[in-house]
């Protein structure tokens, strides 16, 4: 009774961020720092192919095209908030989203092409369940990230193939055309518009580094294309509305610190130390794990963090209550003021 209370707080605490990232769009209000969202005030969530998401205007996210009524809006949150309970990253919420655009413009259909029901159109024929099961969308939605999972490397994958090898759909590259509105619809989703408790801040945290895997190293880059390893860092906390410093060696001294082996995800992880502190720092996802952005030689990902110049690990979330930096902290200068000293950008090479 009280995990389904947890589910239900939850699912409504998503769809109020969701109400709140779709206000902030149409306003201009949700930018980086303070109150954070993941997306820009010009990102807009509309169709670039296909037809609109058709439904009754009761909550516009889009300046024109899409629309989403309180069904949708409600499907779209559980499907985001299953995987976040099962830790899984952004990523795959954003290939389930697609494929419910694709399948059911995200509406439990009591129809279908055969058999198919549901957001996905699943068919009991083919052992995705009983009718009453995949017309249940907690349990349509779990069956799908079950198979998905499953998928060599689907993290990977094109959203057109991950989707495909879930599916089995007769049109497979329909789905490419909603992985645009997908990840903005993600975006609003995993990112915040409203306060979060520790617990869903470090979610968010995650979720935006998770979204990030692929995207190009460039030195002194903060996003959205690119990044530099301290630059991911402080965007990712950003998005949960926490600020933290530009630079690792700064990053480093703001501390708190953490003892090694208790290291959880959301601490950041610090590498090679220089004379002016730590010279690369990475975002801890799971034990022995992190998402960084190495150097120019290669791109955003998932690595390990036990290397021979582990320095030690900081965790920001608990450092203020806030979530801003302590005015006693003395200020420190822009990094573009400490000079080229390689930022993240000089390769790890094992001693």
């Amino acid at each position: 009774m009280k995990a389904a209370a947890a589910g239900a707080a939850l699912l409504l605490l998503i769809v109020l961020a969701f109400l709140a990232a779709a206000t902030s769009i149409l306003t201009g209000s949700g930018t980086p720092g303070g109150v954070a969202c993941a997306i820009t005030p010009d990102a807009t969530m509309s169709s670039t192919a296909g037809e609109p998401v058709a439904a009754a205007p009761t909550t516009t996210i889009a300046a024109s095209t899409l629309t989403l009524d309180g069904e949708q809006q409600t499907h779209a949150a559980l499907i985001v908030q299953i995987a976040m309970e099962r830790g899984l990253p952004a990523r795959a919420a954003v290939i389930a989203v697609a494929t419910a655009l694709q399948e059911s413009k995200v509406r439990n259909l009591t129809y279908g092409h055969l058999d198919s029901l549901g957001l996905f159109q699943q068919r009991p024929s083919q052992g995705w369940g009983t009718r009453e099961q995949v017309l249940d969308p907690r349990y349509a939605t779990g069956t799908f990230y079950d198979r998905l999972v499953k998928v060599k490397r689907w993290e990977q994958l094109p959203l057109t193939q991950a989707a495909q090898a879930v599916q089995l759909s007769g049109y497979p590259n329909a789905y490419a055309q909603w992985e645009a509105l997908a990840q903005r619809v993600v975006d609003a989703l995993a990112g915040t518009c409203v306060t979060l408790i520790p617990g869903e801040q470090v979610a968010a945290v995650i979720a935006y580094a998770h979204a990030q895997l692929g995207k190009p190293y460039v030195w002194g880059a903060e996003g959205p294309n690119a990044f530099d390893c301290s630059g991911l860092t402080m965007r990712a906390y950003q998005a949960a509305g926490i600020t933290i410093p530009r630079v690792a060696a700064d990053q480093w001294r703001w501390g708190p610190p953490v003892p090694r082996g208790q290291e959880q995800p959301g601490d950041l992880a610090f590498f090679r130390m220089e004379a002016d502190g730590p010279g690369h720092v990475g975002l801890v996802i799971a034990k022995g794990q992190m998402i960084h952005a190495p150097n120019k030689r290669t791109v955003v990902k998932i690595d390990t963090y036990q290397r021979r110049d582990l320095i030690g690990f900081t965790r920001p979330a608990a450092h203020a209550h806030t979530g801003h930096p302590d005015p006693a902290d003395p200020p420190t200068a822009p990094w573009w003021q400490n000079g080229n000293r390689g930022e993240c950008g000089t390769p790890y090479r094992p001693p």
